[in-house]
């Protein structure tokens, strides 16, 4: 007789088992459901014989495999993570790598990639939470606190203990420097929680990252034996940048200025359409002269771009004159870092990039609805011995991503809380 067939019964098994190894027993309070579990059979590969699973049984494993279909529960006063890949797939694409052949493979693959940045995490679970979020949610700093106020006091009082130190590492001293972005990047990789969430144009930093702090237990969550490089193609990111905000703002300046200024030198219609043509895309404005100007400063004030959502900053492009002045720490330097900023004190930038991405086919009318925020290495945790030794062959050691351990800002955070416990009136 042909055994009965149930759909993804392996996957059902899977997630049962992690569930009820996990404390689920305990959440049961159904005597038929719990005996029917016990009921089902194995073969000698582990495999679960079909005709031992009751219908009882296969709703309640359907009903948990639908729990992972959908993203994970999201509150805006607690933090939350993923209980499986399968679920961490709503939102990344993703590839896991089990093996030492398989790591190799993507080391070589992204070791001297240029065009992308990277995101390394311990915790494959962890969703894409800021440092500042984390400590907003479990601290709950929401209950006492503006999150506006929160980053300005944080900026306030990063600038007035540390500007000077950030001044000794750039050669162009200017008023630029002092801009907000540029505080908080420096407070950010000196161990003071902000808004700024690491990124790096290195797939090496990155990975040095995913290890640091690794705690390889087995466990018998399959995602918790995971730790994950994420990655983003640059030009998926530019058109967020600080940057491409700026010069846009110049050019739609620009061009109406020149076309007025061109009507007013003509001195007839032909005149005027060969001035049109020859000098349109003219720049009105000296890119090169934008540093010190106060323009970077204007911008990126916290009461400017906290209201928006995403914003990603770079100085690799020194040459358009649009320069932030991030490259004020030497662990920045090293780690080759880059910023993405995220307005919300409590949705991972994966939930804020996907309302994004829905409002943007909501205005131009696109039904795609299958986004995903980036793509994501799973990497087992068992590979650390051989990821750690590739590392240092080239070079990323403790020593070379953290050349001022010495450094530390989590003092601007703790001043900028102090006496912020007590819930509003």
């Amino acid at each position: 007789m042909a055994k009965r067939d149930i759909s993804n019964l392996d996957l059902k098994i899977k997630l049962t088992n992690e569930y009820l190894n996990n404390g689920g027993v305990e959440q049961i309070f159904d005597a038929e459901l719990l005996q029917d579990l016990m009921n089902v059979k194995f073969d000698t590969n582990g495999k679960a014989d079909p005709d031992t699973v009751s219908s009882r049984v296969n709703s309640f494993m359907l009903a948990l495999l639908h729990s992972h279909l959908s993203p994970p529960f999201f509150s805006p006063e607690q933090v939350s993570e993923y209980q499986s890949t399968l679920q961490k797939s709503n939102n990344f694409d993703q590839e896991n790598i089990d093996t030492p052949e398989q790591f190799d493979v993507i080391y070589e693959k992204y070791k001297n990639q240029t065009g992308y940045i990277f995101r390394g995490q311990r915790e494959a679970k962890w969703r894409l939470y800021n440092s500042l979020q984390r400590n907003w949610l479990t601290k709950q700093l929401f209950k006492a606190e503006s999150y506006e106020q929160l980053v300005l006091k944080i900026v306030e009082v990063g600038r007035s203990r540390h500007l000077e130190t950030m001044k000794t590492l750039l050669a162009a001293q200017h008023i630029d420097i002092e801009n907000d972005i540029a505080v908080l990047g420096y407070l950010q990789h000196h161990g003071c929680p902000t808004p700024l969430m690491d990124w790096t144009f290195r797939f090496q930093c990155a990975l040095f990252f995913a290890l640091d702090g690794l705690t390889p237990n087995p466990n018998t969550v399959e995602i918790q034996n995971y730790c994950s490089v994420y990655y983003i193609d640059q030009k998926h990111v530019e058109k967020g940048s600080m940057r491409y905000l700026i010069t846009t703002s110049l050019e739609s300046v620009e061009k109406p200025m020149l076309k007025e200024l061109i009507a007013k030198i003509a001195k007839d219609e032909i005149t005027r359409k060969k001035m049109e043509e020859s000098f349109g895309e003219r720049k009105l404005f000296d890119r090169t002269k934008l540093t010190g100007s106060g323009l970077i400063s204007h911008m990126t004030k916290i009461e400017h771009v906290i209201n928006t959502p995403i914003l990603y900053f770079s100085d690799d492009d020194v040459e358009s004159g649009i320069v932030f002045s991030l490259k004020n720490s030497k662990n920045i330097q090293n780690q080759a870092g880059v910023f993405i900023w995220n307005h919300d004190p409590s949705k991972p930038i994966e939930i804020v990039g996907d309302e994004q991405y829905r409002k943007a086919n909501e205005i131009s009318g696109d039904q795609e609805i299958n986004y995903r925020f980036c793509r994501c290495l799973n990497i087992h945790k068992q590979l650390e011995g051989h990821i750690r030794s590739r590392l240092e062959a080239d070079g990323i050691t403790r020593e070379y991503i953290y050349p001022t351990r010495d450094v530390s800002t989590w003092d601007a955070f703790e001043n900028s809380i102090a006496g912020q416990n007590a819930p509003k009136t």
